[in-house]
């Protein structure tokens, strides 16, 4: 992608033409401001000068004027004003000049500012000078009599070339302070937009790398802002994402093997009776051991079936009894666990326990604890199922006399196809997604599932579900 098209080189415009945008703005803004102060200055100075000029010249403009110490009084005037200084009667005619040689004496002086004087107003205007080669700001003030009357006009005019000259250099300084905030800003805007791509770029980088299926990235950030955020919660779903692809290649060599095992054994059997000539009785027992087999495969595809459909999360809640729940289920296998030498005990709560749930699936539940139970107690055991509240929550516990679990096995036992001994389960015809389905339902149903277990002491399995209060 071409680079102009990138986040870093449009943060970093879009800061220049920011920036160069008020500095135009405020360099404008300066520029007119001293432009006019420079100017206001001016013809205050010319003013304050003319109308002192005035005060003095009211009394040479009565009776016969004297040019010449008009002249010279001119000439005293610019020299402090810094401007040339011209006298004129009331027709206009110039009785007094600064400007000795070649200037304007006994001439008239055709002005609109001087007409504009001699009307009584005081006029100024800017114009160019040819004597000068350059441009001049002039101004015109009356003179007055006693009575008021206007008898004359003071003409100034002075050269623009030194406010000019300021001019020029505040245009320079303005430039080379807009240059110098157009580097420094710069420079800091494209640190900056590093700073805020970088983590973007990180991002992209690893997110392609996810789609060619390397999905072990890990993205190290510092900030805690938005992006820094971003950047960790693609940690997270990069984790999330590696960890569940992880379970589901696990998950299907684990289906591949647990499946494989029943039908090559089926396949054994099955060669071995078209093979070799057998007796009825053997026959019947190989007969038996397929059906074995079958069921076992049966099973399997019954419970990855189930373990489908509480991942797809369609739970239609009622209130259930667990009471009677646990009642029901106890008498239902004590002749089971009597055949297997086991005692079999419900210690039911007096209070009646309620909680919102599917009834069918707590049955799963704890069916499958009772068979877990079941398998790993030796006979001459015996399970106890315990129910009671704890604040908000209604706890069933299922305590066994068996074996227990190894402290190594604990942080596993909820997971699909785990086994402590699995040719143990597999002699009992265990398919090592009992315990998972029993995660997965107290999940769905908004609880939790743990177990206790001291090996050679028996285990305790435990699962906790929102108590139902009605109203």
């Amino acid at each position: 992608m071409p680079r102009f098209y990138s986040i870093r080189f449009r943060l970093t415009a879009t800061f220049l033409a920011i920036i160069l945008a008020v500095m135009l703005i405020i360099s404008l803004f300066l520029y007119n401001t001293l432009e006019r102060y420079h100017m206001n200055n001016l013809l205050e100075h010319l003013e304050r000068s003319g109308q002192l000029a005035s005060e003095f010249l009211v009394g040479h403009m009565r009776g016969q004027i004297d040019t010449v110490r008009l002249s010279s009084l001119a000439e005293n005037i610019s020299r402090q004003a810094g401007s040339r200084v011209v006298f004129v009667d009331d027709e206009g005619v110039v009785v007094g000049d600064s400007v000795r040689v070649g200037g304007l004496l006994n001439q008239s002086l055709e002005q609109r500012d001087v007409h504009a004087a001699l009307d009584g107003e005081v006029s100024s205007s800017t114009a160019y000078s040819e004597r000068l080669d350059n441009q001049i700001i002039q101004m015109a003030i009356p003179v007055r009599d006693e009575g008021d009357a206007v008898i004359g006009a003071i003409f100034l005019s002075t050269s623009l070339e030194a406010v000019e000259q300021t001019l020029s250099d505040i245009r320079l300084f303005l430039f080379l302070a807009t240059v110098l905030t157009m580097v420094v800003v710069g420079g800091g805007s494209i640190a900056l937009a590093r700073r805020f791509t970088n983590p973007l770029e990180e991002l992209t980088v690893a997110a392609r790398k996810m789609s060619e299926g390397k999905l072990d990235q890990h993205i190290k950030f510092r900030s805690h802002d938005e992006i820094g955020r971003l950047a960790e919660q693609f940690n997270i779903m990069a984790k999330r994402l590696n960890y569940y692809t992880n379970n589901l290649k696990k998950f299907a060599a684990d289906v591949a093997h647990e499946v494989r095992t029943p039908l090559t054994t089926m396949s054994l059997l099955i060669k071995s009776l078209k093979e070799y000539d057998m007796e009825p009785e053997e026959q019947k027992e190989f007969v038996d051991d397929i059906d074995s087999e079958l069921d076992r495969l049966v099973a399997l595809v019954n419970d990855l079936l189930e373990l489908s459909k509480l991942e797809k999360n369609q739970i239609k809640y009622e209130v259930v009894d667990m009471n009677a729940l646990i009642s029901d289920m106890s008498k239902e296998n004590q002749l089971r666990f009597a055949r297997s030498g086991l005692d079999l005990i419900a210690d039911v709560a007096d209070k009646s326990l309620k909680v919102n749930a599917v009834p069918m699936q707590l049955r799963q539940v704890i069916a499958n604890l009772l068979d877990n139970a079941l398998n790993y107690t030796a006979p001459g055991g015996k399970v106890i199922v315990h129910l009671y509240q704890e604040g908000t929550e209604v706890i069933v516990k299922v305590e066994d006399t068996g074996r227990g679990i190894p402290e190594e096995d604990m942080a596993y036992i909820f997971e699909r196809f785990y086994r402590v001994d699995k040719d143990r389960s597999r002699e009992y015809g265990g398919t090592g997604l009992g315990l998972a389905i029993v995660s997965e339902i107290i999940t769905a149903h908004a609880g939790r599932v743990w177990v206790e277990s001291e090996e050679g002491k028996g285990s305790c399995f435990y699962f906790a579900l929102p108590a139902f209060e009605e109203e």
